[in-house]
């Protein structure tokens, strides 16, 4: 996940308040992968899991 998106202001209304979505790893705990990451105002989507199906294009 890009960090920088964690300080980032929400297009919609401007809110910095975000809400962080992890799916724990079942056999080791302590490690997590970020499912998603939405505005806790307003509900705008910053990342989904459907951002890693996507093809990366340059």
């Amino acid at each position: 996940m890009n960090l920088g998106k964690l300080n980032e202001k929400c297009p919609e209304c401007g809110s910095k308040d975000k809400t962080l979505k992890r799916r724990l790893d079942s056999q080791h705990h302590a490690f997590g992968k970020t499912q998603s990451l939405t505005c806790s105002n307003c509900g705008y989507v910053f990342k989904s899991p459907e951002d890693k199906k996507r093809p990366v294009t340059h």
